[in-house]
């Protein structure tokens, strides 16, 4: 008799687990839903904050795609892309960013939406990937190249007066170098760690648990010099920070650079 009864309840354990295990279905959903858990990218409010897609703990490499660019669908605060990868043709959403129709970009960890309506395009997409960070495949070539021979002459321009560019100068904090001072002589700085304030022009957050800062400072703004750091600084925000200068590093996926400063910390 008692194990008759021993029979029964483990048969109803099993059938209450069964049912608590039914498949995670993604409901349809518009673009001013929020999901700051995923990707941040549609969330009110989300200015200066650091998105919520986090890729710490994981190689890059990981659920890493390569697509092609074939349409570009631009909204307000976001782009809609068609891309191509592997043959297959689909539709991703990214924060809004200047896209070459026809190139190639790196994203990890999107998230699968179906039925998702935009209503500033009066559709709905039947398939697309939220993407919280887009970046493109020549991305460390966009930061300005260096001579080989790093020769003098980009040190005869430093002892030229100092021209206002499209950027106005940042005040300099006490202990902080120029970027173009470093541009022109990188070899002497390199492996030493040097001080630099700028203005944060642009920034890729999350990619090699790390985010990649931009600064410029207005005395060389043909060189966007890319500072990694685990802090998260927001565009348009002017800071100081310390980093260590390392030349000819290559972390592959296009993230290769002739002048790069590593393991940035923010001091003001």
């Amino acid at each position: 008799m008692k194990k008759s009864k021993l029979i029964l309840i483990t048969m109803c354990a099993a059938f209450v687990i069964s049912c608590n295990s039914k498949p995670k279905v993604i409901t349809a959903q518009t673009e001013a839903d929020t999901n700051e858990n995923v990707s941040g990218i549609f969330s009110e409010g989300n200015e200066g904050n650091q998105p919520a897609n986090s890729q710490l703990g994981t190689s890059f490499t990981e659920d890493l795609h390569k697509v092609v660019v074939k349409e570009i669908l631009p909204a307000t605060k976001y782009v809609y892309l068609k891309v191509t990868e592997g043959g297959e043709e689909f539709w991703i959403a990214a924060r809004k960013q200047e896209i070459e129709l026809g190139s190639t970009y790196f994203y990890r960890n999107g998230l699968l939406k179906t039925n998702f309506e935009s209503k500033e395009y009066n559709r709905v997409f039947d398939r697309i990937f939220l993407v919280s960070s887009l970046v493109a495949e020549d991305h460390g070539n966009n930061t300005g190249t260096l001579s080989a021979d790093f020769t003098s002459e980009a040190e005869q321009t430093l002892q030229k007066e100092n021209i206002p560019t499209h950027t106005e100068e940042v005040i300099q904090h006490k202990g902080s170098i120029k970027i173009a001072e470093l541009v022109a002589n990188p070899t002497a700085y390199e492996g030493k760690t040097v001080q630099i304030t700028g203005k944060c022009v642009k920034i890729n957050p999350n990619i090699m648990k790390r985010n990649w800062i931009h600064l410029q400072d207005g005395s060389k703004n043909d060189f966007d010099l890319v500072i990694t750091s685990n802090t998260f600084v927001p565009e348009g925000k002017t800071v100081t920070m310390r980093a260590k200068v390392v030349l000819n590093k290559d972390f592959g996926a296009g993230y290769r650079y002739d002048l790069i400063l590593e393991d940035g910390v923010v001091i003001e």
